[in-house]
C-alpha cells in the first residue's frame, strides 16, 4: 500500500539502506525529496535516479549531520530551492565504536552524541519552526535502536545517545503538537544490507561457524523468524509522513518482525 506523502520532504542518510528506502518510497508517494548524505557523488547519482524514476524533483545536498551550522543550512537550503519542508527522516547515525563502558573513549561519546543527538535534533528544530511558520503542521521521523530494549555489552556510546535522542524527540512532539507538528520514532530490527551481512561474517569467522548458519540463528530470535528489509522501515515511514497519520505523534514503532517479543 503506498500513502500520499505530498510536498517536500527532507531524507538526512538518504545514501544507502533505510535512507535510500525511505526516499524512493516519499518520492513514490508524491513528495518532491531532498536527499542528504556526507558523499556527494553517490548522492548526486541517487537524486538522478529517483527523479528519473518516480518523476518527482529531488535535490542532493552533501551535508555532515555533525556540523551544527550544515544541519541548520540543510533546511535553509531545501525551503530556497523547493519552497517549504513538510516531512523529515533522520536515519544517519555514528556510534558503532565498540568498548566497554569502563574502558570506552570520550571521543566516540562525543562523535555519536553530536550526530546522535545535537545533529538529529538541529534538523529536527529547525524544520520544525519552518513548519510552525508555513501553517499545516507536519511531520518529523527519528530512526530509534532496537539495543535499548535488550542492552548489548559494548555499544553504550550508540544507545544511550539513541536515547537521549528519543526522549528529546518526544519532548519536541508534545511542544509542537499545538502547531499540527507530529514527531515520532521508527525503531528496526536487523535489517538486511551489507552492514548487517558484513556483522554476520565477522560472527561467523571468530565462531567458525558458516554464515548461512549464523543468519539463522539470528532470525530465530524475532517471532516472524525472519529480518527486516529497508522497505519495511520505509512504508511505515511513509505512513508516519502522510496524513493517514495525522493523529499519530510521540510514539515509538519498533519494525523487528518480532524480535523484542524473542523468538
Amino acid at each position: 500500500m503506498t500513502y500520499r506523502t505530498e510536498g517536500v520532504a527532507i531524507v538526512v542518510g538518504a545514501g544507502e539502506g533505510i535512507g535510500r528506502a525511505c526516499a524512493l518510497r516519499l518520492a513514490e508517494g508524491g513528495a518532491d525529496v531532498v536527499v542528504a548524505a556526507r558523499r556527494e557523488a553517490p548522492l548526486r547519482a541517487l537524486a538522478e535516479s529517483l527523479a528519473a524514476e518516480t518523476g518527482r524533483r529531488v535535490l542532493p545536498i552533501p551535508m555532515d549531520l555533525a556540523r551544527v551550522e550544515q544541519c541548520t543550512g540543510l533546511v535553509e537550503r531545501a525551503v530556497e530551492e523547493l519552497g517549504r519542508v513538510d516531512s523529515v527522516v533522520n536515519v544517519a547515525t555514528a556510534g558503532s565504536a565498540r568498548a566497554p563502558v569502563e574502558k570506552s573513549d570520550w571521543d566516540d561519546w562525543r562523535q555519536a552524541f553530536e550526530v546522535n543527538v545535537v545533529g538529529t535534533l538541529e534538523v529536527s528544530r529547525a524544520a520544525a519552526r519552518r513548519m510552525k511558520e508555513q501553517g499545516g503542521g507536519g511531520s518529523i521521523v527519528q530512526i530509534g535502536s532496537i539495543g535499548l530494549q535488550a542492552l548489548r555489552r559494548s555499544l553504550g556510546s550508540y544507545t544511550s545517545t539513541k536515547s537521549a535522542m528519543i526522549v528529546a524527540s518526544r519532548t519536541l512532539a508534545r511542544e509542537m503538537g499545538p502547531h499540527g507538528v507530529r514527531v515520532n520514532v521508527v525503531t528496526p530490527g536487523y535489517v538486511t544490507g551489507p552492514p548487517l551481512t558484513a556483522n554476520f561474517q565477522a560472527l561467523a569467522d571468530r565462531t567458525g561457524q558458516e554464515l548461512d548458519a549464523v543468519v539463522r540463528q539470528a532470525a530465530s530470535t524475532a517471532a516472524l523468524r525472519r529480518h527486516v528489509d529497508p522497505e519495511d522501515i520505509a512504508a511505515v515511514v511513509q505512513f508516519l509522513c502522510s496524513d493517514a497519520a495525522r493523529n499519530v505523534t510521540g510514539v515509538e514503532i519498533p519494525v523487528d518482525a518480532g524480535q523484542i517479543l524473542g523468538g
